[in-house]
């Protein structure tokens, strides 16, 4: 479907993604327009997203949006509120992660991770809610990685806010049911191309003990995804998230795990 022409899939439907200035939010958030969503896009960098919102077209809204920030969520989904007076589809996708050992973790780099990666999803959920009901129901999809089926080393702080967040996405699912609220976690894997790839915003220097690590331990050979376009494998976790997002409401997915090859 990334390659094929869009159907309208998702025309009437008002959907907020979050994180989507890079990687796979930016790809949903491209696919999401494209098949005719109201769409609200939040992140942090004002610049990169409002260009973004304005590529992708007049039914596009990019509000500067810090999902670990209470208030920050919803002044934003107060404009969702006051446009539209529903929400569809809410995708929370903004992540953060930075490849250090426990011991090297300073305190800016435990919060911004447990503000962003648990936190931010949360802020949202709760926020996008009274939306949802206010749809007749809807879905809630939150991005989860598989680093929390194997865990990485140097990766403590992102697995484990991985972990908490699809505990608390299946106490949401438990708790939202009855709205016709469906809650997909999505345990997603790499989304980074080819041998060696450097698109990671990280430090040079942790970066590459990052990488020879999980070479030496043989991580990366578990995870690896399609080698070739980045392009093509971020288009194919969007691809899934349109498929969870279109099925008819009696199909509930609860997790999905999605690689790309």
């Amino acid at each position: 479907m990334a390659n094929g022409a869009a159907t309208g899939a998702l025309d009437g439907k008002v959907a907020v993604v979050t994180g989507t200035t890079s990687g796979s939010g930016s790809a949903i958030a491209r696919r999401f327009a494209a098949e005719g969503a109201s769409l609200f896009l939040l992140a942090r960098g004002k610049e990169r997203l409002v260009a973004q919102a304005e590529a992708l077209g007049p039914d596009v809204v990019g509000i500067p949006t810090d999902v670990g920030d209470a208030d920050s969520v919803r002044a934003a989904f107060a404009q969702v509120e006051e446009r539209h007076g529903k929400l569809d589809i809410l995708v929370n996708n903004a992540a953060v992660y930075r490849p250090c050992f426990v011991w090297e973790l300073s305190d800016a780099d435990i919060e911004q991770q447990v503000r962003t990666n648990y936190i931010g999803p949360v802020y949202p959920c709760r926020a996008a809610i009274p939306l949802l009901r206010a749809a007749g129901g809807g879905d809630i999809v939150n991005t989860s990685s598989e680093s929390t089926l194997d865990p990485f080393p140097m990766l403590s702080m992102y697995t484990s806010t991985k972990a908490a967040l699809e505990a608390f996405s299946r106490t949401l699912m438990s708790e939202v049911q009855d709205d016709d609220i469906r809650v997909t976690v999505v345990v997603q894997g790499t989304a980074s191309e080819g041998e060696g790839s450097t698109d990671w915003a990280w430090d040079p220097d942790d970066a590459a003990a990052a990488v020879q690590l999980w070479t030496e331990k043989g991580y990366l050979a578990k995870v690896r995804g399609r080698v070739g376009s980045a392009g093509q494998a971020t288009d194919d976790v969007a691809d899934v998230h349109l498929y969870i997002v279109t099925r008819p409401r009696g199909q509930k997915l609860d997790t999905v795990h999605v690689r790309s090859y």
